[in-house]
This record gives C-alpha cells, sequence and structure tokens, in this order.
C-alpha cells in the first residue's frame, strides 16, 4: 500500500531527533511513496533523513487553503456580540489560540488601552479550552468583567458596557471571531514557543501582531513580515504600543490586512497540488517499500 506524507514540516528539534535514530527512521522515510513538503528548507531536511528526492514536493502549506471560510457560517458573531452589549462599531481585540500568561498580559494592556478607546472589547479565545477557567481568574483578579462564550446561550444580553470582555469557552470557533476583529493577537508567541496559526486571520485581511515566538510558522511569518503583512513585538511593553498604534490608525490596519491577504492568495493551491502529487506517484505504479525488519536481541 502506497504511504503519502502530506503538509510536511519539520521543527529544527525533531530534524536533530531523527537524524540521531536515523538507524530506525532511515528506511521508514524511505518507503514513503511521496511526501508533500511546505517549503524548500524542510524538503532538503527530508531529503537528508532518507526521503527519495523522486519522492518529494514542494506543495506549500495546507493551512492557507483550510484558512478561507466557509460559505455557511456556523456561528453568528455579531448576535453574540450584540448579546455581549458590545456595539457595532465597537472596536474589538482578539487574542487567538492563547497560552498561559497572555491572556493577563492582554486583560492589564485592555484595562490601559480602554482610557484611550472607550470603546473597546475584549475577546480570547484560550487555544485549549478547558483553561477557560483559570483564564476567568486571572480576569477577576484584575477587575476585567467578563462572560463566558456558553453564558450567551443560556441567558439573555448583556447591556452595554456591562462586561469588558468575552472568554470563548467553545471549540471551532475561533475563525468565525476573526472575521470581526479590528486587532489580532496571535497566541503561543508571547509566553510560549512555536506560535499558532496566523493565516486564517490574514485569510480575513486582519492587522495581526505575534510575538517573537513563532518558530511553528517560520516561512509563512517570514512572508508577512517581508510583504509588510504583520506586525512582530519582542515583549509585552512593545505589544501594548502597537495594539495602540493600530487601534488609532485605520488606515495602517488595512494596509496590514491588504498585504495580509496578499501573502495569502499568492500561497493558494497546496491541496491542489498536493492531489496532483499523490495521483502521479500512484499512475506510475509507486508502491509500498516495506522497511527492513530490526533483529530483536536479548539480552542476559
Amino acid at each position: 500500500m502506497p504511504v503519502f506524507l502530506v503538509n510536511a514540516r519539520l521543527s529544527d528539534r525533531s530534524y536533530r531527533g531523527y537524524r540521531r535514530l536515523g538507524f530506525l527512521f532511515r528506511p521508514l522515510f524511505a518507503s514513503l511513496a511521496g511526501v508533500g513538503a511546505q517549503n524548500d528548507a524542510d524538503a532538503a531536511k527530508l531529503r537528508e533523513l532518507g526521503c527519495r528526492p523522486e519522492a518529494v514536493r514542494i506543495v506549500g502549506s495546507l493551512k492557507f487553503d483550510a484558512a478561507r471560510l466557509d460559505e455557511r457560517r456556523m456561528v453568528d458573531v455579531p448576535a453574540l456580540l450584540r448579546q455581549a452589549g458590545v456595539k457595532p462599531d465597537a472596536r474589538l481585540i482578539i487574542g487567538g489560540s492563547t497560552h498561559a500568561g497572555e491572556e493577563a498580559i492582554l486583560a492589564e494592556q485592555f484595562l490601559r488601552l480602554r482610557a484611550r478607546f472607550p470603546d473597546l472589547f475584549l475577546v480570547l479565545v484560550p487555544r485549549h479550552f478547558e483553561r477557560s477557567r483559570e483564564v476567568g481568574s486571572a480576569l477577576e483578579t484584575r477587575g476585567v468583567k467578563f462572560a463566558y462564550r456558553s453564558e450567551l446561550m443560556s441567558r439573555g444580553e448583556f447591556a452595554p458596557g456591562e462586561i469588558d470582555c468575552l472568554v470563548v469557552n467553545t471549540t471551532g470557533e475561533l475563525k468565525y471571531f476573526y472575521e470581526h476583529a479590528t486587532v489580532v493577537f496571535i497566541g503561543k508567541s508571547l509566553t510560549a514557543e512555536g506560535g499558532q496559526n496566523p493565516i486564517e486571520p490574514a485569510a480575513q485581511g486582519k492587522a495581526i501582531i505575534f510575538g517573537p515566538n513563532m518558530q511553528n510558522f517560520a516561512e509563512v511569518v517570514r512572508s508577512f513580515l517581508e510583504q509588510d503583512g504583520a506586525v512582530q513585538v519582542r515583549d509585552a511593553a512593545e505589544l501594548e504600543k502597537a495594539l495602540g498604534d493600530l487601534l488609532g490608525d485605520q488606515a495602517r490596519r488595512e494596509q496590514l490586512g491588504h498585504n495580509a491577504l496578499k501573502v495569502v492568495q499568492e500561497n493558494l493551491g497546496p491541496i491542489d497540488r498536493t492531489v496532483d502529487m499523490i495521483v502521479e506517484r500512484l499512475a506510475n505504479g509507486e508502491m509500498f517499500v516495506a522497511p527492513k525488519r530490526l533483529k530483536r536481541t536479548r539480552k542476559g
């Protein structure tokens, strides 16, 4: 049976691990019928690890195609925001896929920024919804009035100003909230390493900010920064300044969003290229090659 590796990406850490255990993994990599790498660097690493050169093809990241919004909306975000007492023209900071520590930073910055932007509203979407109570405690400690997304299902509307923040403790809804953001902060980039997906808000032409730790999306981030499609900050102080600058400058937000969307549009098509790779390899009679069985030895 032919086996394909698609949307392949290798962190430096994984690459070093596979190299160190090459005696185990090289036969496995060599057996792959086709490998769809996200970029040149990943393709080179995969060839070095044992993938056959003719099996490796650069197709781009499937996340670019996956970021496109569905025709049918799964959630009515404007209705939810109205229910939370948010005015239609309010400025929205959305913290997407946040990790521990980032919600507290955004909450404190929100309180200071609201002095300049009285209509400001904060939406926090933790990467792991089971952390929602932890997030709520951090907000409560800092005096930020909030409600959980799940509460909106069971109670009536909040009065304008009754809450400052909505904590989205449901899954699969983040991209629909991105659609209505004024500024987006990408989580796991300030207090943790790796970063989360910046392509979804970019596909909707939003102004994006992320911290210094975007290792899992290094090539994507490079494209956004080179084409002025995002803002990268080094620490919390720079994040607050960047948020304030963008909240007060609609033209700059629109420019960033336009450039980010352009990057996404230039990178569409990985799904088609991946399918083409698979069909072509199958048409060429590519079959699975079983890796050599390692002999087991018994000690003692």
